[in-house]
């Protein structure tokens, strides 16, 4: 054990290790979850982002992302 001196006080460093099992079970049980297929339109991916960004700019910008690419499989590019 290494011992180090802080303000006059000798103090024992001990390195704590996190166990790693729960994290790997959540992970385990999530990814064992069927996924659900749907059917989406580009218009309502449009009119979805729309209704949460509230403006045209950031609607395009939310629909062209790489998180929302990812999600549909495709990428999304707004032209002019």
């Amino acid at each position: 054990m290494a011992k180090t001196q802080r303000r006059g006080q000798v103090m024992n460093r001990v390195a704590r290790r996190v166990k790693g099992t729960a994290g790997r079970a959540v992970v385990k049980a999530k990814a064992s979850r069927p996924v659900r297929k749907v059917q989406v339109t580009l218009g309502d991916l449009i009119a979805a982002a729309f209704d949460v960004a509230g403006e045209t700019k950031a609607a395009a910008k939310l629909v062209s992302s790489r998180a929302m690419a990812q999600a549909t499989g495709k990428q999304i590019i707004f032209v002019g």
